[in-house]
């Protein structure tokens, strides 16, 4: 009735096998994993954001505006004053701040033109600077970018992205971000 298998060495090596299997199987797939994503085999290519990121950043400073506060900016750069397209952007990003609700303490509006208009009545919490807009490499006549609360000007945003872009792009940094 007895066979060579139940003997009590095989039990035991068996159990040692069954340890070795449950404990090298999480090691092998972290390690393959590993290879896979470095040896460039395997990449993620989806991204979530909508807006452009900047790589590098640009630092805020080199627009000669000083960034003092730790708040997250929308900032709407203008090359020539604000037109009408650059008062409806204004308009546009006001609105996406009202939508961010409780987190829009955490969000300063900037207007940086190279020379100064009036537009506070129109646009209350609108702060306006002047400033050198070439490090921003600005494409369009009227652009927005995010700035970080460290002053890194990491996002822009086209007039091809809609507000709803911006709006969703903006939650998801302040929603993983612990700064500002």
């Amino acid at each position: 009735m007895n066979s060579a298998n139940t003997t009590p060495q095989a039990k035991a090596g068996y159990k040692a096998w069954q340890l070795y299997i449950v404990l090298l199987t999480p090691l092998v797939v972290i390690l393959s994993s590993t290879l896979l994503y470095f040896s460039g085999w395997v990449q993620p290519t989806d991204t979530v954001n909508q807006g452009a990121l900047i790589q590098p950043p640009v630092d805020i400073a080199d627009t000669q505006l000083v960034k003092e506060d730790r708040y997250w900016w929308l900032l709407t750069s203008s090359l020539e004053g604000c037109d009408a397209a650059c008062e409806e952007q204004l308009f546009w990003v006001q609105q996406v701040h009202i939508a961010l609700g409780k987190e829009s303490t955490r969000v300063r509006r900037h207007l940086l033109t190279t020379e100064p208009v009036a537009l506070q009545q129109d646009y209350p919490g609108l702060i306006e600077s002047t400033g050198n807009l070439a490090p921003l490499a600005q494409e369009n006549p009227v652009q927005l970018f995010v700035v970080d609360p460290l002053g890194n000007v990491m996002m822009k945003f086209d007039s091809e992205h809609r507000y709803e872009q911006v709006l969703k792009d903006l939650k998801t940094l302040l929603k993983r971000s612990s700064i500002g």
